[in-house]
């Protein structure tokens, strides 16, 4: 696995995050000035590949998919935007502070969701809930395969009112075999990312 480093990530209600980023991987925070910064990082590496006709797409492409992860709790993207030499990492992790999943209530959701026998618990002390879902590709994307990891963990002091909620996603040929060693390092990276997760000290002043 690529070195590791602590990243410190402020959030509006739950406090300031800290959790370990991999070698190669930049946080990006979802207000708009910055993604605004990112896509115009991503038109000079359009222009420089030589795809005028991808640019107009791509700008509109990411302020869109900036704004939905906004609505949707989004905080901060983590991307492999400088990945080793030769190599391609379609994958991110989206960090949210949600206080509904799908309009449900964390607690009640949370429940159903375990009582489901669809997820599990990543830590003995069961504060990481872990699931994990795939979904086909369709029109531009189609061939491909989306793999989902997700992490709900509790804000703590909030009995399950607000959580931060990880979102791991790596897109695959869909012709990948389902025991690559690739999709398995992916959902390890992914794992101990949302395990190194915790809460910054507040200060005495504070």
């Amino acid at each position: 696995m690529s070195s590791l480093r602590q990243e410190l990530l402020g959030t509006p209600s739950a406090g300031t995050l800290r959790m370990l980023v991999p070698g190669g991987w930049d946080v990006l925070p979802l207000d708009q000035a910055h993604i605004d910064q990112f896509t115009e990082r991503m038109r000079e590496v359009v222009k420089r590949a030589g795809r005028p006709d991808v640019d107009a797409f791509l700008s509109g492409m990411l302020r869109t998919w900036g704004g939905r992860l906004r609505e949707r709790g989004g905080l901060y993207a983590v991307l492999p935007l400088t990945p080793p030499e030769g190599s391609a990492l379609p994958m991110s992790l989206i960090v949210s502070v949600v206080t509904d999943v799908s309009g449900h209530p964390l607690q009640s959701w949370a429940v159903s969701k375990i009582r489901s026998g669809t997820t599990e618990f990543l830590d003995d002390a069961r504060t990481v809930l872990s699931w994990s879902s795939s979904a086909a590709g369709t029109d531009d994307m189609a061939g491909t395969v989306t793999h989902q990891h997700n992490y709900l963990i509790p804000v703590p002091g909030a009995e399950l009112r607000e959580a931060v909620l990880l979102t791991g996603s790596r897109v695959a040929l869909e012709s990948e075999p389902g025991d690559a060693p690739a999709r398995a390092a992916a959902r390890a990276l992914y794992d101990a990312m949302a395990l190194s997760l915790d809460w910054a000290p507040v200060s005495a002043s504070a």
